[in-house]
C-alpha cells in the first residue's frame, strides 16, 4: 500500500507559469500510464538493493512528476476500504511515501512534510522535535521510525520519494538529506530532479556531494526510450478517434452508395493489430445494416487519406509539445474530449501559450 503524495509549497508566490499545474494530481492519476522507461531500470535496482539513493534527473515534463505519482499516490482498490497503488508494479514488498516539492523549503519545512507523509502512510502521529532546526540524523531516526512500521505491517521496505528536488533551493535543507551508506537498513531514497543547468547556481554540485553513493539516472527529451514511449502513448490514446474518424468515413461510402476501391493493405494496420482488428468489427458491424456489402473485407484504400493524416499529427504532436510528455499529453487528451480538433494542432502556440490555449478550451 502507498501514501497519498502531499504536495509541498512554502512559497505560494513561486512563479510556475512554465509549467502546467502542478497540484492537478487528480487528472495525472486518471490518465496514468506507466512510464515503463522510467520504472524499469528502478525496479532493476531494487531487485538487489536492500537500501540505497536513486536520483532520476531529466528535464521539465519528461514524466518524473506521473513516474513518481505511480509509485507513491492510490486509488480505491476492488474491496471496499482497500487502497491500492496506481502502479504496483514496482515490488511487492515495499511501502512507499513521499512529496512532491513545489517551493523553496527550510529544513523545518522538509522534515514536516516528511513527518506529515509518514502520518498519511501508516496512521501514527510523529513525535515532535525539540524546536530546534533538524539535522541529518533526525532525517534518518524518521526514517528507521518509518521502516519499522513498514516491517510491522508485513513489509520489508520503506521507498521515499522526494520529487523537485531542485526546487528546495535552500543548501541547509540539501544538507540534512542522507547520503546512500547513511541510509537506515530497508530504506530506499527516490530523488528526482532537472539536470543540473536547471538549478541554482552551486546547489546541484553540492547536492551531488551530499547525497553521494547512490545511482543516478541522466534522461532526455532526445533519448530512444523516451521517444518510443511518447510514441506508444500517442498509439493507445489516439485508436479511438481513428475509430471514429474511419466509421464516419467508411458509413458516409456506404449511405452513398460511393465507388470506392476494395481490399487494399497498409502496413501501418499490419503493425498496430489492435487498431486492425477493431476496424474490422467495425466494419463487420456496418455490413449487417448494409446487406449489399456483406462479405467484402475491410476497405483498406479508402482509409489512406485517414492513416496518411495521423501521421502527420504525431509529428505535428511533437513539434508543438516540445517533445514534452506533459504538454503532449494535454493535446491528446484536447483531441479525444473534442475540445480540439486535428486539424487544429500544427496551429498551436507552444510553452505557456499552449497550456494556457488548452486550459480556456
Amino acid at each position: 500500500m502507498t501514501s497519498p503524495a502531499l504536495e509541498v509549497r512554502a512559497d505560494p508566490t513561486a512563479d510556475t507559469a512554465s509549467d502546467p499545474a502542478p497540484s492537478d494530481f487528480a487528472a495525472l492519476d486518471a490518465a496514468y500510464v506507466s512510464p515503463t522507461y522510467l520504472r524499469t531500470p528502478l525496479r532493476e535496482v531494487l531487485l538487489t538493493t536492500d537500501r540505497g539513493l536513486y536520483w532520476l534527473r531529466g528535464p521539465t515534463g519528461i514524466g518524473k512528476t506521473l513516474f513518481v505519482r505511480g509509485i507513491i499516490a492510490r486509488r480505491p482498490g476492488r474491496s471496499p476500504g482497500v487502497l491500492e497503488g496506481i502502479d504496483s508494479t514496482i515490488s511487492s514488498d515495499i511501502r512507499a511515501i513521499g512529496i512532491h516539492v513545489q517551493g523553496a523549503l527550510t529544513p523545518n519545512a522538509l522534515m514536516a512534510a516528511l513527518k506529515d507523509a509518514v502520518t498519511a502512510e501508516f496512521g501514527v502521529a510523529v513525535a515532535e522535535g525539540s524546536g530546534a532546526e533538524p539535522a541529518q540524523a533526525d532525517v534518518l531516526a524518521l526514517l528507521a521510525a518509518a521502516r519499522e512500521h513498514v516491517t510491522t505491517t508485513g513489509g520489508k521496505r520503506l521507498l521515499v520519494a522526494i520529487d523537485g528536488l531542485e526546487r528546495i533551493g535552500d543548501g541547509n535543507t540539501i544538507a540534512i538529506l542522507p547520503a546512500a551508506a547513511e541510509l537506515p537498513p530497508g530504506v530506499v531514497l527516490l530523488l528526482t530532479s532537472r539536470p543540473a543547468s536547471d538549478w541554482p547556481q552551486g546547489l546541484f554540485e553540492a547536492t551531488t556531494a551530499q547525497v553521494a553513493g547512490g545511482i543516478a539516472r541522466d534522461i532526455g527529451y532526445e533519448d530512444a526510450v523516451y521517444t518510443d514511449m511518447l510514441r506508444g502513448y500517442f498509439k493507445n490514446q489516439i485508436r479511438p478517434l481513428m475509430r471514429s474518424r474511419a466509421i464516419a468515413h467508411l458509413t458516409h461510402l456506404l449511405e452513398t452508395k460511393a465507388a470506392f476501391e476494395r481490399g487494399g493493405r497498409d502496413n501501418r494496420l499490419t503493425n498496430d493489430p489492435v487498431l486492425r482488428d477493431a476496424l474490422k468489427d467495425d466494419w463487420k458491424k456496418l455490413t449487417n445494416k448494409h446487406p449489399r456489402y456483406s462479405g467484402i473485407q475491410l476497405p483498406v484504400v479508402p482509409l489512406v487519406d485517414m492513416l496518411d493524416q495521423f501521421d502527420q499529427l504525431w509529428v505535428d504532436l511533437l513539434d508543438r509539445a516540445d517533445r514534452r510528455f506533459d504538454d503532449l499529453s494535454a493535446i491528446i487528451r484536447a483531441l479525444t474530449a473534442g475540445t480540439l480538433q486535428v486539424e487544429e494542432v500544427a496551429g498551436l502556440p507552444k510553452g505557456p501559450e499552449l497550456r494556457a490555449r488548452l486550459g480556456a478550451s
